[in-house]
């Protein structure tokens, strides 16, 4: 097996320790000396380990005062799986969301189409804005049935959706399908996430079904592109 670039394991070790609590957030990591002894690697192998985690906005470096972390590494990989969501994987401390609107109405075609139910069918349409430690995250436009998930209410929205319908409905979550491209950010985009109008974002679409194969949500997330880390990994037979 090929072994991985030095710097990429300091930075998988620290983003590790950082998800498991050994690193706290609002803490300082060691200095550049110490962590290059720590991992028998220069100071300036360590540098692009630790600048990978500022890109990703888990670190942040300032001349003369050090390194600090400054939340929770989040596994994007797992929160679009069907079973995750973003509290399990970040903490349900971590997170806070507000909520934009929540209707109930009749779905367009695209959305009929993508929970496979008529335009007759009344859906929610929800759109909140998620942030992890105080720090916008994405916002989110979900569309469910009322027939496939009846009561939800706004006090769901602001916990995990997720446990309400496991939880309370007793329906077991089964496979997550999703789509990811690129876009721009709108006014709205730009207000709520605190950046500018027509930066760069990437936009999750997701369809998730329960073990019976009845699609339940339709989603759109929207994130900072420099938040935004996917992984997937491939086996060829």
């Amino acid at each position: 097996m090929k072994k991985i670039a030095k710097y990429m394991e300091i930075y998988l070790d620290i983003k590790k320790k950082i998800s498991n609590g050994y690193y706290q957030i609002g803490e300082k990591l060691p200095t550049g000396d110490e962590l290059a002894k720590q991992y028998d690697a220069s100071k300036l192998t360590v540098k692009k380990g630790i600048d990978l985690l500022v890109s990703e906005g888990v670190l942040r470096s300032r001349s003369g005062f050090g390194t600090e972390v400054l939340r929770t590494p989040i596994d994007n990989s797992k929160v679009f799986g069907p079973n995750e969501g973003l509290f399990s994987v970040v903490g349900e401390e971590h997170v806070n969301s507000e909520i934009h609107t929540f209707s109930i109405e009749l779905p367009s075609e695209e959305i009929a189409k993508k929970l496979e139910i008529s335009r007759k069918d009344y859906v929610y349409n929800i759109i909140r804005s998620r942030f992890i430690d105080r720090a916008p995250y994405s916002i989110e436009q979900t569309f469910m049935p009322l027939t496939v998930i009846p009561g939800l209410e706004p006090k769901h929205l602001k916990k995990s959706v997720y446990s309400y319908i496991t939880n309370d409905l007793g329906l077991e979550i089964k496979t997550s399908h999703i789509w990811i491209k690129g876009d721009v950010a709108k006014e709205f985009d730009a207000r709520i996430l605190n950046i500018d109008v027509g930066e760069f974002m990437i936009e999750v679409d997701k369809v998730v079904s329960l073990s019976s194969g009845t699609p339940f949500e339709y989603s759109l997330s929207r994130h900072i592109y420099k938040d935004f880390i996917f992984e997937a990994v491939f086996v060829e037979n």
